[in-house]
């Protein structure tokens, strides 16, 4: 699996939103974040084409255009067995209830969860 960084998975969120995009939408996506400069975003594009993430799929005048290689569901997955794995040691409920003792999850979450869950334990 391609290993991005916590920016690089920013960009790649952006790519996902739009299918096909040039630098500048994606800086216009960011532009309120001021830790990220334009060459470092355009260095970051260049880096995950590199690793195959993105692709440039034309060219108008000096403007490239991206799109994804990489699979949004299936990159989540990976990376979330990866969290999981990583941090939890793979236990599941351990990852959560944390969630849920942190209030990340709503009683309303947890009722939606546990309706997923039921109704994928009978596919």
């Amino acid at each position: 699996m391609i290993k991005l960084s916590e920016t690089e998975i920013h960009i790649m969120q952006i790519i996902w939103k739009y299918g096909k995009t040039t630098s500048f939408d994606i800086l216009e996506e960011i532009k309120n974040d001021d830790t990220i400069s334009e060459n470092t975003i355009r260095t970051l594009l260049a880096r995950m084409v590199k690793k195959g993430a993105i692709k440039i799929t034309d060219k108008k005048s000096k403007t490239y255009i991206y799109e994804a290689c990489i699979n949004k569901d299936e990159f989540l997955r990976k990376e979330g067995n990866n969290f999981l794995e990583n941090i939890y040691q793979g236990a599941m409920n351990s990852m959560l209830l944390n969630f849920v003792k942190e209030n990340k999850l709503t009683k309303k979450d947890v009722e939606e969860l546990l309706k997923r869950i039921e109704d994928e334990s009978e596919n």
